[in-house]
C-alpha cells in the first residue's frame, strides 16, 4: 500500500485520538497535520513498521500517544506544515467527509481511535463495493446493502425487507438473495483491505477478530 494510501486511511483516527485527548478540533487538526510531517513522513514510520513486524494498528496507536507527550507548545502543530497543505487530508475534505464533529468528545482516546480506524476501513470497503456493483450496472444489491447493513452498523437500524422490496421493484426472497451476495463480496473485500494494512500476514486473524470486536461495541 502507497504511503498516499495509509495516510488517507489513518488520519481520521488520528484525529480522533487527539480530539479525544482533550484538544480542541481545530488544534486536534493542527496536531493531526503536524504528526502525518513528523512522524510519517520525517520520521519514515511505514519503515519502522516494516522492520517492526508488528501489526500497525498497534505501532500507529503508539505513535500518536508518543508523539502527545513530546508536544509542549501548540506551535509545533502549525510551523511544519507543507506548503500546500496535505492530500491526503485535502482529499478527504474535498469529498464531503467530516471528522471533526465531537464524536470523539468523552471517549478515551484509545478508543476513539480504534472506532474511527474500524470506520475508515469499512468505509473503504464499502467505496469498493459501490464501485463493483453500480459499474456491473447492479446499484439494486449496494442499495440493499447499504439499507441493511451499513445502517444497522453505524445508525443502529436497518429498513426493513417489506419497505425495501417496493421501492427496488422486487420480492423479499430476491432482496435476501442479492443481499447475501453482496455481503460475501464486501467480507472478501474487507478481507482484502485488512490483509493490505497487515505488516505480518501472520496477524490477519487476529486482526479481523479485533475488528469484529471493535465494531461490535461501537
Amino acid at each position: 500500500m502507497s504511503l498516499d494510501a495509509v495516510m488517507k486511511r489513518s488520519w481520521p483516527a488520528v484525529y480522533a485520538y487527539i480530539r479525544a485527548s482533550g484538544r480542541r478540533s481545530d488544534e486536534a487538526m493542527d496536531l493531526t497535520q503536524a504528526f502525518i510531517c513528523d512522524v510519517f513522513l520525517a520520521r519514515r514510520l511505514l519503515e519502522k513498521a516494516d522492520q517492526a513486524r508488528g501489526r500497525f494498528r498497534t505501532l500507529l496507536i503508539g505513535a500518536v500517544r508518543n508523539y502527545l507527550a513530546d508536544v509542549h507548545r501548540r506551535a509545533n502543530a502549525t510551523t511544519r506544515m507543507p506548503k500546500g497543505g496535505i492530500s491526503a487530508i485535502d482529499d478527504y475534505k474535498a469529498k464531503g467527509f467530516d471528522v471533526t464533529g465531537d464524536e470523539s468528545v468523552g471517549s478515551s482516546p484509545e478508543r476513539a481511535f480504534n472506532a474511527r480506524y474500524v470506520a475508515e476501513i469499512i468505509r473503504v470497503a464499502s467505496e469498493r463495493l459501490q464501485r463493483e456493483l453500480e459499474s456491473a450496472g447492479d446499484g439494486v444489491s449496494w442499495e440493499l446493502f447499504r439499507l441493511r447493513v451499513l445502517h444497522a452498523a453505524f445508525q443502529g437500524d436497518a429498513t426493513g425487507y417489506d419497505q425495501i422490496a417496493p421501492r427496488l421493484g422486487i420480492d423479499k426472497g430476491t432482496c435476501a438473495a442479492r443481499l447475501l451476495t453482496a455481503k460475501r463480496r464486501f467480507a472478501n473485500i474487507l478481507m482484502e483491505e485488512l490483509r493490505a494494512t497487515m505488516i505480518d500476514p501472520n496477524d490477519l486473524r487476529d486482526e479481523v477478530a479485533d475488528l469484529m470486536a471493535l465494531l461490535n461495541n461501537r
